[in-house]
């Protein structure tokens, strides 16, 4: 190791950061391993601390305060510090180099040897010797980290209290810098709080107040947070001490009184309600009338928005843009931060001041205002303080007294809705609660009377509506005398339950003028909320489902109504409990006669529909046994006889009906364990065994196994009501079943899938529909996705007879979604060797999507009203349900798909295999499968790809005549004029692209040469549309570029203007515009 002198001089001669700091970590070293003294080290440096030379003398402290910051903090003794720094006080007037001067001081002070005592010298020395004036903002910094320690780290009693406050005057006046300030206002806060601050009230309060309100200007998030932080520590500053009230207070006023700007309202409010929660409750007391006086104006004069709770009102004024506002809902939290540290005969006097507005009148503007106050202010505060009686509630009892005084005017429509705003302030709490009770027959009498009002009154009935349901789950009291909960309307639930139900059905009922969607949107939400709450679920059962379904039975009643009740039981059903009450009573309806369905009140197609929804509804870690076992076999036998003897009369009705049944199905299976889902599987099969040939299945592993479809000789007897059209049914049994289910084990699949290519290709008589062949196509997928690879895939299409194309395709398509390289490979292999019109075809089957499903994440209070009638049931569902293993709380990275493989790259594979592919094939083919299959992928995937593969695009483009390609392939320019690197790639083919796209648009008789000289063919509103996207994407190219097309684009549009399609005028209009706005100063 290098000599300290030889260290020294590496670090004053070099201008390297590195060499420099290899040069303080061998002398710090030096120093810990007691190879250099600190004398000896300070000696080898005294030529450079004497230099006259400002750069020299720079280097050597910054030398010494590296070394000191590194140094551990135990190694110098009190003796070398005290030495060290008398030397260091002597330069503090040296300005060159302070900087470095203060932070050898900071390093010496903050060292466990360091003499405390000494800490008075080093104040003074300050004091004396530094002006903070005179020095950047990162001396001052240090100047300012040296107090803090001290006032942190130093006790009391050692230093003079006097001293150490004329030093933080001193060392912070007149500071701009907001880290500096910042620091400032900690320091603030010890001093306030640690140090006697009696002689010096007045300069500690300027030292705040002098910045206050904190105005920086903020351009972006970052230094937005940075204001917001300096604004809190400035008020908890002025907060740390009880002395600071007497200036503080009538400064604030007369801030708040002259202010112009919002902003500074706000921030006022803000310091009020921060001040107000850490004051002494007497400095409260004796401010609270100035406060009031000047925050009241702001409360009653506000514009009020006729919305039901204080918490509601509190949410839309805080999400309030407009600034009025905002101050508005600042000064309901200081008044409620205010009146939280009072007592109630503080209270009484803001009734009193208010208790003009407390009745309703013609000239009374202020009425709404004033009790939203008195609700604020009566509100239990979070913190109980000695000092405050909370339980004494006079002023509360005295506004409840006004509100329903016999002195309201209420029998004015407009005064009626007043008074239910009024009263929704006071359903939130218990505590108002308790002081409602002497008034409820005065609430139900308002209550059920805006009920019955005209069904034109719908801001009345509205309003009526949301307070009924808020006050039927207001919080529960306990009763004084015989200490039992109860709620305010216990009594009545059922009774006022009963009237929403009826308004609800009445409202169903009327026809589409009388319609009123926004009651009835209000009372789906109230009875929902009810519904959710165990309380209400039998009151909700007997007097508003029941009700629905009597209308419902009504044979005369139109099938437009019955939906819409059915649609409103559906919503209604928000419970699994009421689920399965209101599935058992739809399954009722259905026909007894399956011979006589037609005769049914309600279609059977609406019925399994409405069972559909209300299954799907339930979330997916709910467990479907109950259900399943209530319901699967009464919707089994049901189909199948139903749709055996209904076989050859209305095929279309039938594919319905065992659509719903499918997803029925589906949705019970993802429901249930493992085990019992496996045994329910392997029932099916048994039902179906004649039909696949399947020998008899063992159910001998499974004891405690109690049959979903009853003994076996009842389950062999189903089987001559199957038929094909009923295979979509075990198909979607497969697919909801859990993936860790073994049933590869239990059945020859491969066995089953023969027998479904056989069918397909059989297909006697053509019995089975077109959509029952899509749904088995979709269920092959699904098998050889679960349960398959490449080698069952070889294995039974190596045969000849099952070498049929479309199914090929369905089956790679089910391992192409677990990312299978070699199906993939087949994949593009097979489209190379087919025709234009059956590679299209295979290319939409292979992206045939996949509908996600999960649970949604609603918040406890929070109503879905998605589920509904209008369902349709999907081919293919991954169900995302929460992994077992990750405990926490659920977000979508940790859903994984439960039912099929699914892995994300599988496209990116395809893409990968088809570049590959392009380069070694040139065949024609490729270039139309290329454009085809970019379109369904994420640009993202293919964008690094462009600079290759638009010349191709663009020659196929210019050569072939199909829609389907040109079409593909105008979308991805399209996708790629957005970013600026895509139209870099695109400037070499622009003339190209524009004259291509220009010539779907100007011709005027919309044709389009047919392929290799056939006749015209009309060019598609979809083709037209798309070419006008792109010109439209073509206006982010720079002007040099696109201004020489500007008027044949324009001209071009102008036949669009005129085309049939409104979709196309509207889009021509606006590409119009757009290129006739290029060059254009629009800033004039």
């Amino acid at each position: 190791m290098s000599s300290h002198k030889e260290c020294i001089n590496e670090f004053m001669a070099s201008t390297d950061p590195k060499v420099q700091q290899e040069a303080v970590t061998n002398l710090v070293d030096l120093l810990q391993n007691n190879q250099l003294t600190l004398l000896n080290f300070i000696q080898a440096l005294q030529m450079y601390i004497t230099s006259t030379n400002d750069t020299i003398r720079i280097s050597t402290f910054t030398l010494l305060s590296q070394v000191l910051t590194k140094i551990s903090s135990t190694k110098l003794f009190p003796k070398d510090i005290e030495v060290l720094m008398a030397f260091l006080y002597s330069k503090l007037l040296d300005k060159p180099v302070i900087k470095f001067v203060l932070s050898c001081i900071y390093s010496l002070f903050t060292m466990k040897y360091f003499n405390n005592e000494n800490c008075t010298e080093l104040m003074q020395k300050l004091i004396d010797n530094y002006n903070p004036k005179e020095n950047p903002q990162s001396i001052r910094l240090l100047a300012l980290k040296i107090i803090n320690y001290q006032i942190e780290y130093i006790p009391t009693q050692i230093y003079p209290n006097d001293l150490a406050i004329d030093c933080f005057l001193h060392i912070s006046q007149n500071e701009k810098d907001p880290n500096n300030l910042f620091l400032i206002f900690q320091i603030l806060q010890k001093i306030s709080k640690n140090l006697d601050i009696n002689n010096y009230i007045q300069p500690l309060f300027d030292t705040m107040f002098r910045y206050y309100p904190i105005a920086f200007k903020s351009s972006n998030e970052a230094q937005e947070t940075q204001v917001n932080s300096l604004k809190d520590s400035l008020n908890a500053s002025l907060a740390s001490n009880d002395l600071y009230a007497a200036e503080l207070y009538p400064n604030l006023i007369e801030k708040y009184n002259s202010a112009t700007s919002s902003q500074v309202k706000l921030d006022i409010l803000t310091t009020i309600s921060v001040v107000s929660k850490i004051y002494s409750i007497s400095i409260i007391q004796e401010n609270f009338l100035s406060l009031w006086n000047t925050i009241k104006y702001t409360l009653i004069n506000q514009e009020l928005a006729q919305l039901v709770s204080i918490s509601t009102i509190m949410q839309y004024y805080e999400d309030s843009s407009n600034e009025s506002d905002q101050i508005f809902h600042a000064a309901l939290i200081a008044i409620q931060d205010v009146s939280s540290r009072l007592n109630d005969d503080y209270k009484l006097l803001i009734f009193d001041d208010l208790s003009k507005n407390l009745i309703l009148s013609e000239r009374n503007r202020r009425f709404l205002q004033s009790y939203l106050t008195l609700a604020v202010i009566s509100l239990p505060s979070s913190i109980k303080y000695n000092d405050v009686d909370n339980d004494d509630d006079e002023t509360l009892r005295r506004t409840l007294t006004q509100l329903f005084s016999s002195e309201q005017p209420i029998e004015q429509i407009k005064n009626k809705r007043m008074l239910l705003v009024a009263l929704s302030y006071f359903s939130s709490d218990s505590k108002f609660i308790t002081q409602l009770i002497p008034f409820r027959d005065d609430i139900l009498n308002l209550l059920q009377s805006s009920l019955s009002s005209s069904s034109l009154e719908t801001t009345l009935r509205t309003l009526a509506i949301q307070l009924t349901s808020d006050l039927i789950l207001s919080p529960t009291i306990i009763s004084s005398s015989n200490g039992i909960e109860f709620g305010l309307f216990d009594n009545e639930r059922s009774i006022l339950i009963g009237k929403l139900g009826d308004l609800l059905i009445e409202n169903g009922l009327q026809s589409i003028r009388d319609f009123n969607t926004v009651t009835e949107n209000a009372l789906l939400i109230a009875l929902c909320k009810l519904s959710k709450n165990s309380n209400c679920e039998n009151d909700i059962m007997n007097e508003v489902i029941n009700n629905i379904l009597l209308k419902i039975n009504i044979l005369e009643l139109p099938l437009r109504e019955k939906c819409i009740l059915l649609n409103y039981l559906i919503k209604i059903s928000q419970t699994s409990s009421l689920v399965q009450i209101v599935s058992i009573r739809l399954v009722n309806l259905l026909p007894n006669d399956v011979s006589n369905y037609t005769e049914s009140k309600i279609p059977v197609e609406i019925i399994l529909q409405s069972l559909t929804s209300l299954f799907i509804s339930l979330d997916l870690s709910y467990d479907m046994n109950t259900i399943t076992k209530k319901f699967l076999p009464i919707l089994f036998d049901f189909i199948l006889k139903q749709t055996s003897i209904t076989e050859n009369e209305n095929n279309e009705n039938n594919e319905i009906k065992i659509s719903y049944i499918c997803e029925i199905i589906r949705r019970m299976i993802v429901g249930l364990n493992n085990e019992i889902s496996l045994s329910l599987i392997l029932e099916f099969f048994k039902i179906f065994k004649n039909l696949f040939n399947i020998k008899d299945i063992d159910f001998s592993e499974k004891d405690n196994f109690t049959s979903s479809f009853g003994d076996i000789e009842n389950i062999e007897s189903k089987n001559k009501f199957v038929n094909y059209n009923h295979i979509p049914i075990l198909l979607y049994a497969i697919q909801g079943l859990d993936l860790e289910v073994n049933l590869k084990s239990k059945i020859n699949l491969i066995d089953i899938i023969k027998t479904l290519i056989e069918i397909l290709n059989i297909d006697i008589n053509n019995k089975i529909s077109e959509l029952t062949k899509i749904q088995i196509l979709v269920g092959i997928s699904v098998i050889f996705n679960k349960y398959f690879s490449w080698i069952e895939f070889n294995k039974i299409f190596s045969e000849s007879s099952y070498d049929k194309t479309e199914i090929k395709v369905w089956a790679l398509y089910g391992l192409i979604l677990k990312c299978d390289s070699q199906a993939a490979e087949s994949f593009i292999e097979l489209l190379l060797s087919l025709n234009f019109e059956e590679l299209s075809k295979a290319i939409d089957i292979i992206f045939t999507a996949v509908n996600e499903v999960s649970d949604k994440l609603v918040k406890k209070d929070e109503i879905d009203l998605s589920n509904g009638l209008n369902i349709d049931v999907e081919l293919l569902c991954a169900y995302k349900k929460e992994r077992s293993t990750l405990m926490m709380i659920r977000s979508a990275s940790k859903l994984a798909v439960s039912n099929l493989r699914l892995r994300h790259m599988w496209k990116q594979r395809i893409l990968e295999i088809l570049l590959h592919k392009k380069n070694t094939d040139n065949s024609s083919n490729i270039n139309l499968i290329l454009p085809l299959i970019l379109t369904y992928l994420p640009e993202e995937l293919y964008t690094s790809h462009l600079k290759i593969l638009l010349p191709g695009l663009i020659n196929t483009i210019e050569s072939y005549n199909d829609e389907s390609v040109i079409i593909s392939i105008v979308k991805i320019i399209c996708n790629v004029t957005v970013n600026d690197s895509g139209r870099e790639m695109l400037k070499p083919y622009l003339n190209s692209i524009i004259g291509i796209v220009l010539s779907y648009l100007e011709n005027e008789e919309g044709d389009l040469e047919g392929e290799k000289g056939n006749s015209k063919k009309e060019i598609s509103k979809n083709l037209k549309k798309q070419s006008l996207r792109c010109l439209l994407g073509m206006c982010l190219f720079d002007l040099p570029v696109v201004v020489p097309f500007k008027k044949r684009v324009i001209s071009a549009t102008q036949i669009g203007v005129s085309d049939k399609s409104r979709s196309v005028r509207l889009l021509a209009v606006s590409v119009r515009q757009a290129w006739e706005d290029l060059g254009v100063d629009l800033s004039m």
